[in-house]
C-alpha cells in the first residue's frame, strides 16, 4: 500500500504523474467546458420534443459506439503494454483490432437501427426525421471505430501533448458550428448531429496523421497479424457478455422513460444528464494516461499506488460535486434553462448515480488493462437481481424513480469492479 516513506521515495515520479495528470485534466476541463456550451445550447434552445429526439439519437450513439468495440479496444491497451515498444508487433495489433471492430461494427448497425427507428416513433417523431437521426447515428462509426483503435497507440507512448490535440480541437469546431447553426436559425436535432459527425470526421483526420508514421510502412506478416486476432478474441469472448449488458445499463434509464412516460420526461432525463461531462475531466485522464500506465507497470507497489490514488481521488472528487449540487442546485439548473428549473432533487439524485458509476467505470477500466477480467462475468447477475428489486420499489415514470434505480445499480457495479481488483491484487506471485 502507499505509505509516506513510499511517497518520499518516489517523489519526483509522483510530482510527474502529477504534472501530466494535471495537463491532461485541465486540457479535458476545456474540452468539456466546450462540449458543455454546445450541449447547454441544444438543451436551451430546442423544444421538448426535438430535444427528447436528440437525447435517443445521442443515447443510440453511444450504444454503437460499445456495441462496436465489444472490448476490443481494452484488449489492444492490455496487449499493446507487452509489445508497445515493437512496432511491427504494434502495427499488426492494430491491423488486426481495425478488422475485427469494422466487423463488430457492421453488426451493431443492423440492431441500433432498428432500435433508433422504434424510439423515435414512438416518441412523435415522424418517419421523414426518424430515418435521417438514425442515419446521422450511423454515418460516424467508421470514423469512431478508427479513432478509438488509432488513439491506443498515443496513449500507450504516453503522447499526451497529441492526445490534448485530438480532444481539443474537434470539440473547437462542434462548438463553432453549433453557434453558427444558432445564428442561422438552422439548429434542430438534424443539424446538431452533422456538427457531432463533423467534429469526429475533423478528429480521424487528427490522429490518423499522428499515429501512422508511428506505425512505419512495413508489411506486417500474416502469422503475427493472426496471432494478435487470437488474443483479441479471447479478450472479446470474455468482455462481449459484459459490454452488450453494461451498453443496455447505460440507456436503460433513456429506454424505460421513453416507454413509461411523455416526451416531456425524456427530456428531462436528457438534460439532466449532461450534468455527467463533469466526470470527464478525470475519465479522460484515466483513459489516457492511467490506465496505459497501469497496464505497463511490472511491480506491485506501482499497481497499489495507481489503484488507491485513483480510487481516493474519483472519491473526493465525486464528494465535492454531490455538495455542491446540494448547496447551490439553482446555478447547475441555470445552465439547463428554465425548462428544466423544477428539478433540483432529482440533480442530487442523478449526480450521486452518476459518482458511483464513475468510480466503477474507473476502477473496471484498470482492471481490463491488466486483464483481470475472469470475475467480469458476475456483474450481471448481481446487477439484474439489484435491479429487479429496484424496479418493485420505484417509480419508473418518474425521473426522481429512475435515479434510485440508477444508484443501485451503480452501487452494485462499483462493488464488483473493486472487489475484482482487490482480488488480483492481492494474489501471488506478483503480477
Amino acid at each position: 500500500m502507499i505509505s509516506w516513506h513510499w511517497l518520499s521515495q518516489n517523489r519526483h515520479r509522483v510530482f510527474r504523474w502529477g504534472r501530466i495528470f494535471g495537463g491532461l485534466a485541465l486540457t479535458q476541463l476545456l474540452v468539456q467546458v466546450v462540449n458543455a456550451v454546445a450541449g447547454f445550447l441544444l438543451v436551451r434552445t430546442l423544444p421538448k420534443p426535438d430535444y427528447a429526439w436528440f437525447t435517443i439519437a445521442s443515447g443510440m450513439s453511444a450504444v454503437l459506439s460499445i456495441l462496436s468495440d465489444s472490448g476490443i479496444g481494452s484488449a489492444v491497451t492490455s496487449i499493446g503494454g507487452t509489445v508497445w515498444k515493437d512496432h511491427a508487433s504494434l502495427k499488426a495489433l492494430v491491423m488486426a483490432a481495425m478488422r475485427l471492430r469494422m466487423q463488430m461494427a457492421a453488426l451493431a448497425s443492423v440492431l441500433v437501427a432498428g432500435i433508433s427507428l422504434w424510439l423515435l416513433r414512438r416518441n412523435g417523431a415522424e418517419w421523414g426525421a426518424s430515418v435521417m437521426l438514425t442515419l446521422l447515428v450511423l454515418s460516424p462509426v467508421w470514423c469512431l471505430s478508427t479513432s478509438a483503435v488509432l488513439s491506443v497507440v498515443n496513449r500507450l507512448h504516453s503522447r499526451t501533448r497529441e492526445l490534448q490535440v485530438a480532444d481539443a480541437y474537434p470539440a473547437l469546431l462542434r462548438v463553432l458550428l453549433t453557434f453558427a447553426l444558432l445564428g442561422a436559425g438552422w439548429l434542430t436535432p438534424v443539424t446538431a448531429l452533422l456538427a457531432v459527425l463533423a467534429g469526429h470526421v475533423f478528429q480521424l483526420t487528427i490522429i490518423r496523421r499522428q499515429v501512422l508514421p508511428l506505425l512505419g510502412e512495413a508489411p506486417v506478416a500474416e502469422e503475427q497479424l493472426s496471432a494478435h486476432k487470437r488474443h483479441i478474441h479471447s479478450f472479446m469472448r470474455q468482455l462481449i457478455p459484459n459490454c452488450i449488458f453494461l451498453c443496455v445499463q447505460g440507456q436503460l434509464s433513456t429506454w424505460l422513460i421513453s416507454l413509461f412516460a411523455t416526451s416531456s420526461e425524456v427530456a428531462d432525463l436528457g438534460a439532466l444528464s449532461r450534468i455527467a461531462i463533469l466526470f470527464a475531466v478525470i475519465s479522460g485522464p484515466v483513459t489516457q494516461f492511467v490506465a496505459p500506465a497501469f497496464a505497463r507497470a511490472s511491480d506491485k507497489k506501482r499497481l497499489w499506488g495507481i489503484a488507491a490514488g485513483l480510487v481516493i481521488g474519483s472519491t473526493l472528487f465525486c464528494a465535492l460535486m454531490v455538495f455542491a449540487a446540494w448547496l447551490k442546485g439553482d446555478w447547475f439548473l441555470w445552465l439547463l434553462g428554465s425548462k428544466y428549473s423544477h428539478l433540483r432533487h432529482e440533480l442530487v439524485l442523478m449526480l450521486v448515480g452518476m459518482c458511483i458509476a464513475n468510480t466503477s467505470n474507473l476502477v473496471w477500466s484498470l482492471n481490463v488493462s491488466r486483464g483481470w477480467i475472469w470475475l467480469a462475468w458476475l456483474n450481471i447477475p448481481l446487477t439484474l437481481g439489484a435491479q429487479a428489486v429496484s424496479a418493485m420499489l420505484f417509480d419508473l415514470s418518474s425521473v426522481a424513480g429512475l435515479a434510485k434505480f440508477v444508484i443501485v445499480s451503480a452501487v452494485v457495479q462499483c462493488c464488483h469492479a473493486m472487489l475484482t481488483g482487490l482480488i488480483y491484487l492481492l494474489k501471488r506471485p506478483q503480477v
